[in-house]
């Protein structure tokens, strides 16, 4: 899905734009590495992040915060940082920590009271009412993203309520650098692989993780180092 804003697309924003806001924001990257495909699923939506033009801003946690109707102390978006290097050599790297949406999820096995499911998109979905905070999700979660805050457990739902309407998830619509981007599954792949060969062409580092963990992910991130950085396997 594509919005307008000023009358280009965020698709060619996202490509005209690369340039200049990566450069300054990526730093000098190495050799990159790029990702087979082998786990699409055609009826799944998928987030991309493309960390190589994410400010952290927090619009992003902010609108998904404000759009769902999360406690002010729930951070469905979170951002994990790394420092890389030795000084002076030293490179600061984050990216996007929220739910994944995996294609296999533990959390949704392991909840007791069915309060997760897959809806709109295939994306992950809690039901606040039915949870009862018991944190058998966070104990199964690969990536420890659920949060227990006074009894239930919150997450990205991948604002489905929007999804099914048509319309982006919030964190999409409010980025003010066009680092994310929603769509099928496939296209955000392709995507991803394209922004990765661009980035790689400039001579910056660049990696696409998603493709693969978890038996593919609804949410897919553009890394300015290795996924195994951030610990992501």
């Amino acid at each position: 899905m594509s919005n307008e804003k000023n009358g280009e697309s965020r698709r060619d924003f996202l490509k005209k734009g690369a340039a200049g806001v990566a450069t300054l924001m990526a730093g000098f990257g190495m050799k990159g590495q790029k990702v087979g495909a082998e786990n699409l699923d055609a009826g799944k939506k998928a987030i991309l992040m493309d960390q190589s033009l994410c400010v952290e801003c927090q619009s992003c946690r902010l609108a998904c915060q404000r759009e769902n109707d999360f406690p002010i102390t729930a951070q469905s978006i979170k951002f994990k940082s790394i420092e890389t290097g030795s000084y002076p050599d030293v490179e600061y790297n984050s990216t996007r920590w929220s739910c994944f949406h995996c294609n296999d999820a533990p959390c949704i096995d392991s909840c007791p009271v069915d309060a997760l499911e897959r809806q709109e998109g295939e994306m992950n979905v809690t039901d606040i009412e039915a949870c009862i905070g018991c944190g058998a999700c966070l104990n199964d979660c690969p990536y420890d993203v659920p949060e227990i805050i006074e009894g239930k457990m919150y997450k990205c739902n991948g604002c489905v309520h929007l999804i099914e309407d048509g319309e982006n998830p919030a964190c999409v619509s409010t980025c003010p650098t066009y680092a994310v981007e929603f769509g099928n599954q496939e296209e955000m792949a392709e995507l991803g692989a394209e922004r990765v060969e661009e980035l790689e062409a400039d001579g910056k580092e660049a990696y696409l993780y998603g493709l693969e963990a978890q038996d593919g992910l609804g949410l897919f991130l553009i890394l300015r180092t290795a996924p195994e950085d951030f610990e992501l396997v």
